[in-house]
């Protein structure tokens, strides 16, 4: 009897599949001017086939290189943190192990994720390629077989299938995966293959890595009981069944949805989202053909096309240099002494096409940011309000980029890798204070991060402005709680939990100085009482020896 599940995954996936036509021939023309090597949605190339030798213009690649690159060190920069852990009563956090245990949990999130072993750097830097060439990229955000560490890994957009929830989110993956009988073997238990695998893994003639194409499914489990934890009744129901749909190869789930998905932007009705490849393709395209032309044009200008009367010449032009050709000496004298062999006349301007050509690049370059995604740099002799004015600049350009991707992509990765080691005890067990609370991830994203650089400046120059009167009146001073305003800055500037002393720690040493300083104060005043004593009593001494 045929499992239902298979026939309600396949008719979801047939649902996915449909419409898609028009998606991948548009990927197809993307990939083959933006990315050659992702040019595999509508045809089956060849492996180590090349794949550019059509192209004459490497502008629309360099591009997109540029752009997936400065995504990856704004959205994602390995030398400063770029989310923070808290707890959704935020007055928790002021206490003292509350923000220890929060910033032990925020390290161990960012070494695990950072590991070598997770090539979490290598895998999203290709979803960022798809993400700025297809407009949709996919990040797998699990572990690996064995369980022991994490595993990142960018999807083909090729093999994925996708589909949204009511809330326009996507919540369901189709992937279609080949891989070899060994493979499948060791991902899911020879048992559970199907007949075909089988033999291919164990039969007469065994062929292991003979490949098979499998279809797998990841979606909301519907039918789950919330009371029981096994695999079968997570939150979400992973289903991978054999090609011909006949077989559940394997059945688990996740807790959270496991994958990344960001899409550029998106248009109303949309599943996929749209790129800025997608702007710059016109211009990508006539830079190709532009670059045909003038690679023409410079060839006949370097070596022109010649004409030669036919009866003039004695054998064979030889063109290389230090040629020597003999022509029949009637014939030049025929021609009134020219030689009967020249170039034809050039009118190629190819100063001019250099130029239309050098326009047309900066059109795609535009279209992928190049101006306006980098932080302006403070220039010597720029004034602390022409820093900050520039800064004010960038963050109203810039700001509006980067909420899709927060939300569905760099925000994702910290809550599923901390919902993965809070799971495998991995991490410290929370303070009394938080047993029972929710904590979430907060994103600091680079607009979020220079707003905070903008601040610190903004409280800088206060302060610089403050001097004098602070100077003049020092009970000016007592309108600012330094202690904040210190905390504060920290935080802003990312320094580390350990840079800053716990509140109880600062009170003690506080509480210990102002000890000292009334013992010293009392040992002073003692010692003033000692000397006015003794000068008395040699005072009255003095005056016991003057007579009446």
């Amino acid at each position: 009897m045929a499992d239902p599940r298979i026939a309600a995954v396949l008719d979801r996936f047939k649902a996915a599949q449909k419409g898609r036509d028009t998606w991948e021939s548009h990927w197809q023309s993307l990939a083959r001017v933006f990315r050659p090597r992702r040019a595999d949605f509508t045809t089956s190339p060849v492996p180590g086939e090349r794949r550019a030798d059509d192209l004459y213009d490497s502008a629309p690649m360099q591009a997109r290189r540029q752009l997936s690159s400065t995504i990856g060190g704004i959205l994602k920069p390995k030398e400063q943190r770029w989310f923070s852990l808290k707890p959704d009563d935020e007055d928790l956090a002021e206490a003292d192990d509350v923000e220890t245990w929060l910033k032990t949990v925020e390290d161990r999130v960012w070494n695990a994720i950072y590991s070598r072993s997770a090539r979490f750097l290598a895998e999203s830097g290709a979803v960022d390629d798809d993400l700025v060439t297809f407009g949709t990229g996919i990040l797998w955000i699990g572990t690996n077989r064995a369980a022991n560490r994490l595993s990142f890994r960018a999807m083909p957009l090729r093999d994925a299938y996708l589909l949204v929830n009511a809330d326009r989110q996507i919540d369901t993956i189709f992937l279609r995966l080949k891989l070899t009988a060994r493979q499948a073997a060791q991902r899911y238990g020879a048992e559970r293959l199907p007949k075909d695998v089988k033999e291919a893994l164990e039969g007469r003639d065994a062929q292991p890595d003979k490949t098979f194409e499998f279809l797998w499914t990841v979606m909301p489990r519907e039918d789950r009981d919330p009371r029981r934890r096994d695999n079968r009744n997570l939150p979400f129901a992973s289903l991978v069944i054999d090609k011909d749909g006949e077989h559940v190869v394997n059945e688990s789930g996740f807790h959270e949805f496991p994958f990344a998905t960001p899409r550029w932007d998106i248009a109303s009705g949309e599943v996929y989202g749209r790129s800025p490849a997608m702007l710059a393709l016109p211009d990508a395209n006539s830079l190709q053909a532009m670059g045909k032309t003038i690679l023409k044009a410079g060839q006949k200008a370097v070596d022109p096309p010649y004409w030669a009367t036919r009866d003039g010449l004695m054998g064979v032009p030889r063109l290389v240099p230090g040629g020597l050709t003999y022509v029949d000496g009637d014939t030049v004298r025929a021609f009134g002494g020219r030689p009967p062999i020249g170039t034809l006349f050039d009118r190629a301007h190819i100063p001019l096409g250099r130029e239309m050509q050098n326009d047309i690049r900066e059109q795609v370059f535009r279209a992928f940011f190049r101006d306006i995604l980098r932080l302006p740099v403070d220039r010597p002799g720029m004034t602390a309000t022409e820093i900050l004015e520039r800064r004010r600049e960038f963050l109203e350009v810039i700001g509006p980029v980067f909420g899709q991707l927060e939300a569905d992509y760099i925000g994702v990765i910290p809550e599923r890798v901390f919902g993965i080691m809070l799971r495998a005890g991995a991490l410290p067990p929370p303070p009394e204070v938080l047993q029972g609370r929710e904590v979430r991830f907060e994103y600091q994203s680079p607009v979020a991060r220079a707003r905070q650089q903008a601040d610190a400046a903004n409280v800088a120059r206060f302060f610089e402005l403050m001097t004098p009167a602070i100077g003049l009146d020092p009970s000016v001073a007592d309108n600012f709680n330094f202690d904040e305003i210190s905390r504060d800055l920290g935080r802003s500037l990312s320094f580390k939990a350990d840079w800053l002393r716990p509140r109880e720690e600062v009170a003690q040493l506080r509480q210990q100085r102002a000890q000292a300083q009334a013992l010293a104060q009392s040992l002073n005043a003692a010692q003033q009482a000692a000397d006015v004593a003794r000068s008395a009593g040699e005072a009255s001494q003095e005056m016991g020896g003057v007579p009446l």
